[in-house]
């Protein structure tokens, strides 16, 4: 049975230097039965952020200064549909680490090729995932990859659980709660070094852990993980705080695949955990 495509309005933000991107954009909008309207700027758009619900913000990362950007972002997750509507931002350079970490880290909810692709835009916005999964990193990007659900596949893959490292107890709990509604199972610890203990135990599926933590930090976790054979290969997904970005590029050069920052919007990270698991790999919500 097919899965319903998403409905509603895409706000398509490009300079008239971008007019191609624009009406390959608008192309698309209207191909999947979504509407589209167009604005130059960021700040054109966020003085009628009210007038109705928008499904997604695209916009070029390049030709957005940050100063236009974090002050659109404040108003538009303060708005009722802005948890759920997605930012995406377009830039030529989208595979590089550098330029997915200014995008996420300002809040943006995924980073996409300029000009744009059409499977990344239809998995961007929540369409039945038909196309396959993101193009990877050419070789030699500093860009880390690892393939969806490297963590091992089939019956026996489900049943393994999702490690959360991390010692500050709130965080844990709003993780399990947040995995509890994938229909995954957990395993906590407040430390690396317990969470080390449990991942020889237990394999786990895919690895949650923060940086900060009392005895064995985060990036000598990951690092003593990447060396045990049972989970070389598990996908590893950072959880720290906005602003740490030198934390966050050691820690991806370290071994990690991903980064979550918080505080972090539970919608964030089941999209996160579903990429690395791969879609087939969590229950979906009704």
């Amino acid at each position: 049975m097919t899965e319903p495509v998403p409905q509603g309005l895409l706000s398509l933000v490009f300079p008239e230097n971008r007019s191609k991107v624009r009406i390959a954009l608008d192309s698309f909008a209207k191909g999947a039965g979504l509407e589209a309207e167009t604005f130059p700027d960021l700040t054109s758009l966020a003085m009628v952020l009210e007038s109705r619900e928008r499904l997604a913000v695209l916009f070029s990362l390049k030709d957005t200064p940050p100063q236009e950007l974090e002050p659109f972002l404040q108003v538009l997750r303060n708005l009722p549909y802005g948890a759920s509507c997605r930012v995406l931002a377009f830039d030529e350079e989208w595979e590089q680490m550098r330029v997915r970490l200014k995008a996420r880290m300002a809040g943006c909810d995924d980073v996409l090729s300029l000009p744009p692709s059409t499977p990344q835009l239809e998995k961007a916005l929540g369409f039945s995932s038909t196309t396959g999964p993101l193009p990877e990193a050419p070789e030699g990007s500093d860009l880390p990859t690892t393939p969806p659900g490297a963590g091992g596949t089939g019956t026996e893959a489900s049943r393994q659980p999702i490690l959360i490292a991390d010692d500050a107890p709130v965080i844990r709990v709003g993780l399990k709660h947040i995995l509890k509604e994938m229909d995954l199972p957990v395993l906590e610890a407040d430390n690396g070094n317990e969470a080390y203990r449990l991942s020889l135990a237990t394999p786990p599926r895919l690895l949650l852990t923060d940086l900060v933590m009392p005895g064995m930090d985060g990036f000598s976790l990951i690092s003593r993980f990447r060396g045990t054979p049972s989970n070389a290969k598990t996908p590893i997904i950072v959880i720290s705080s906005y602003g740490d970005r030198a934390r966050l590029v050691k820690a991806l050069r370290s071994g990690a695949n991903d980064f979550i920052v918080k505080p972090f919007r539970p919608e964030v990270v089941k999209e996160k955990i579903r990429r690395h698991l791969g879609d087939e790999g969590t229950e979906q919500e009704a």
